[in-house]
């Protein structure tokens, strides 16, 4: 194989193979909403990835042609493996994540019960609902939450949910 070809093959098949580590390690924000990975967190591992499968498919190339298509074949089995088990872990914690908010729900539920005039159990409640998806829900307590106490942030907070609402948008919830 021509040197240009190597550097071509290894170039592209690191860069594909780096970018889909990043990918998987990235979607645990995008996909679940659980908080977000820094750039420093993705650099190091997406770096290391890069030099490690670059360096292996210019050296199997070189000196072992026939294994680099079983290796670069095993590569990316590992990785399907790596999301694969990577999604279970985020769906398992997305699951955990929403059951804890309707704990929370439920026991601000009985709060309002004792306690009806106290708008922080609305504004909470509300901040609840649109962590769980659901706007309407969130404008509505909001709009309780104002009611009882005008405050500066709880009328923001009302303004905020019904532009949500006008865009169509979920700002930032999960669907449960």
């Amino acid at each position: 194989m021509p040197v240009l070809g190597i550097i071509v093959f290894c170039t592209v098949f690191s860069l594909g193979y780096t970018a889909a580590l990043a990918w998987v390690l990235e979607r645990k924000e995008s996909r679940y909403g659980q908080g977000s990975y820094s750039f420093t967190d993705v650099f190091l591992p997406a770096s290391l990835t890069l030099i490690v499968v670059y360096f292996l498919n210019i050296v199997l190339l070189i000196r072992y042609a026939r294994l680099t298509l079983p290796v670069d074949g095993a590569l990316c089995a590992a990785l399907a493996l790596f999301w694969s088990w990577r999604e279970r872990k985020f769906k398992a914690s997305a699951a955990r994540a929403i059951e804890r908010l309707r704990a929370e729900m439920s026991l601000l539920a009985d709060q309002v019960q004792a306690d009806p005039s106290n708008p922080v159990w609305f504004e909470r409640i509300s901040e609840l609902y649109e962590k769980l998806g659901d706007t309407e829900r969130a404008l509505e307590a909001a709009r309780r939450a104002a009611a009882l106490d005008p405050a500066v942030a709880r009328t923001w907070r009302v303004k905020k949910l019904e532009e949500d609402l006008s865009a169509g948008g979920q700002r930032g919830g999960r669907r449960a």
